[in-house]
């Protein structure tokens, strides 16, 4: 540990397992004070019980649960340094088989869910005058 995120607070969106989980495994690491957040309760539960910091259930595509997700963070910390957007999903399967409703899930998620990460962050650090934000993506 180089301690490089020492008392800088993160909001990882999508931690419950995968990579998200791994990047709180590894902000922690580096000193980082967490709020884990994703629509998979148990797993989110489960990596926030590891690693000793709050949970909340989130699902990125609904602004009120960013805002809530950003919230949650800025209660219990005092300000937010960092947000991760992870959280991402695809249907697995053939594209024919793909509905129109289960696209617009993919987009809610994956665009709108970006959008309503950064929007919600972006108040609290621009009143800092600091601030990071990170975007996970995949080749899907």
């Amino acid at each position: 540990m180089t301690g490089r995120l020492k008392d800088k607070v993160a909001l990882i969106v999508g931690a419950a397992r995968g990579i998200g989980k791994g990047i709180a495994l590894r902000f922690a690491e580096e000193g980082a004070r967490l709020v884990l957040a994703d629509t998979e309760v148990e797993a989110g539960q489960a990596t926030a019980g590891e690693l000793g910091v709050p949970f909340i259930r989130t699902d990125i595509s609904q602004m009120s649960d960013a805002e809530a997700a950003v919230a949650l963070a800025l209660k219990q910390h005092g300000r937010l340094d960092i947000i991760v957007q992870n959280a991402g999903i695809y249907p697995w399967q053939l594209i024919e088989n793909t509905s129109a409703d289960d696209w617009d899930r993919v987009m809610a998620v994956n665009l709108r869910g970006t959008f309503n990460a950064s929007r919600a962050a972006l108040v609290p650090m621009k009143a800092q005058r600091f601030g990071r934000m990170l975007y996970t993506s995949a080749i899907t």
